[in-house]
């Protein structure tokens, strides 16, 4: 599969905009692995993958990248998710999980993700949302006339708290349950607590989950990664990566997009039916870059939000990614 990458942004130099390409099982050719390579370097715009592991692709403007960039540094740059297997089925998507940074937009065959209103609008719309002191907290500015946000899941103190919301929904009743098409399957009732926590129980086969009133909070929701109580022993709820891990994700989108409510259902198997965000709740940074693009806001948004490619590639294929003003959508 070819990576064709076309600069349509404010940066006319391709000296000045620099790639780095980091994965696990990487073959290809044109680019090495884990080295920041200005887009001018390439051949015809362009370089080859095989075969990737969690890959990802930075774009960055007049600074190269280190392996691992620190979200809150004044580097302006963004990237996209890949994984290509030995099955040759292409994963992959636009992620502003981190950071929202450099707008990229995508094309595979008749596959496309790009933006409905452009890079500026979306961080304006943000630090409105935000407010005053925790608006201009959450920005970054690299000295050239670009600005990047960094996400909810990083300054997580800076975004809007979940109290209010969190307690509309005490005493509720609460069914977490996977969809058809997982290949997990779980099926578990009960409620969120007056205490401010959730209690479940699954009857086939028997179990219990709960999350403590102290590990549902800002910062467990945002990280979407915290502590809970599975058949009455305390563990990391995200790992391992097991039914217990699955029902807390459901958990975890439902606060985040926003799908429980006081008059419920408040039923995970209905998240794909439902409408992200429509009752004012959940995660607003994730909210304003779904409304103004295809781009994850949120680290499990690809399960209910249009945010991700799974297409079948050959070595023909070739995956478009295009560079964008950060005044102009695509």
């Amino acid at each position: 599969m070819k990576i064709t990458i076309t600069n349509k942004s404010a940066v006319a130099n391709p000296a000045d905009i620099f790639l780095m390409l980091t994965g696990d099982n990487f073959t290809g050719s044109g680019i090495t692995i884990g080295t920041p390579t200005p887009l001018s370097s390439l051949t015809n715009n362009s370089f080859d993958v095989t075969r990737i592991d969690s890959g990802r692709l930075y774009i960055s403007y007049y600074t190269k990248l280190p392996k691992n960039p620190a979200p809150t540094s004044n580097n302006y740059y963004g990237y996209i998710e890949l994984t290509l297997g030995t099955n040759n089925v292409l994963w992959t998507d636009l992620s502003s999980v981190d950071v929202f940074g450099v707008p990229i937009a995508m094309t595979i065959g008749s596959h496309k993700l790009g933006y409905s209103k452009s890079h500026n609008t979306i961080v304006k719309n943000i630090a409105t949302a935000l407010g005053g002191t925790n608006g201009a907290a959450v920005q970054r500015k690299n000295g050239k006339g670009n600005t990047k946000v960094v996400g909810a899941n990083v300054l997580f103190a800076n975004q809007p708290p979940y109290d209010a919301y969190l307690k509309t929904l005490q005493g509720k009743p609460l069914t977490i349950k996977n969809v058809p098409s997982s290949p997990i399957t779980y099926d578990f009732t009960g409620s969120f607590t007056n205490k401010g926590g959730i209690s479940l129980t699954s009857t086939s086969p028997k179990l219990t989950f709960e999350i403590p009133a102290t590990d549902l909070n800002n910062k467990t929701i945002y990280l979407s990664n915290g502590n809970c109580v599975y058949n009455g022993k305390p563990r990391n709820a995200m790992f391992p990566n097991d039914v217990c891990a699955a029902v807390y994700r459901d958990i975890m989108v439902g606060i985040n997009e926003g799908y429980f409510s006081a008059k419920g259902p408040n039923d995970s198997s209905l998240f794909p039916k439902m409408t992200p965000f429509k009752n004012g709740h959940g995660n607003v940074y994730a909210k304003l870059i779904h409304e103004g693009s295809d781009s994850y806001g949120y680290p499990f948004s690809d399960k209910n939000l249009k945010t991700l490619i799974q297409v079948p590639v050959t070595n023909t294929s070739n995956l478009e990614l295009t560079i964008l003003e950060d005044d102009k959508i695509s």
